[in-house]
Formats: C-alpha cells, structure tokens, sequence
C-alpha cells in the first residue's frame, strides 16, 4: 500500500532527525501525520526566511515557489495549482507489520 512517511527507514537526513528528535521527546514511534506536520512548519519557516517576510502576501509567493525541499517525508515542490508534489512511500505487510519497501518520487 502507499503512504506519506516511513518510520522503520530513514528516507533521508531530515527523516533521520526527525525520528531521532521525536523517538527521544515522546519514546513512541511517530505517525506519518507526525512528519507531515513537522514538514509543514519546516516549509513555512522556510519560505518566511526566502520571503526576507511576515508578510502574508511575500510568504504566499515563496511558499508557491517551494521546489526540492528535503522534509521528513520526503521531497517537496509546489506545483503550480499550490499543491505539494512528493514523494510516495509504498510498505507491505509482514509478520502482522508495515514494512518499508521503497519509496517512489513524482
């Protein structure tokens, strides 16, 4: 089956500090919502910083111009209808377990 986020392999850097970070702050597994979230303010924090901005406005073009960006879940661009193309995570059942299999990118 796909998903969004694997925990049993780091599918990156930024995956690998993330399970770290929440392994030792939480002492539980993350869900894949988890790292969506943490993605999600990565990219803000990200696009405020190129945006040199608070303002809405400034954000929202830098948010748009998003390309390439190494979450936790994966890469991530904004596409041009301001929806996020990344990658796709696929796992399978064994021994009563989601396994990691491998991971598909648009």
């Amino acid at each position: 089956f796909s998903t969004f986020f694997a925990n049993d392999v780091p599918i990156n850097k930024t995956s690998e500090v993330f399970l770290k970070a929440f392994r030792e702050e939480f002492k539980k597994e993350p869900s894949a919502v988890a790292a969506l979230g943490y993605d999600a303010y990565l990219v803000i924090i990200d696009a405020i910083t190129r945006a040199g901005s608070a303002e809405p406005q400034k954000i929202r073009d830098a948010l748009a111009q998003t390309k390439g960006f190494e979450g936790a879940a994966g890469v991530i661009t904004i596409n041009a209808e301001r929806n996020a193309d990344k990658d796709a995570v696929f796992k399978t059942v064994k021994d009563g377990k989601f396994v990691f299999l491998t991971t598909v990118k648009p």
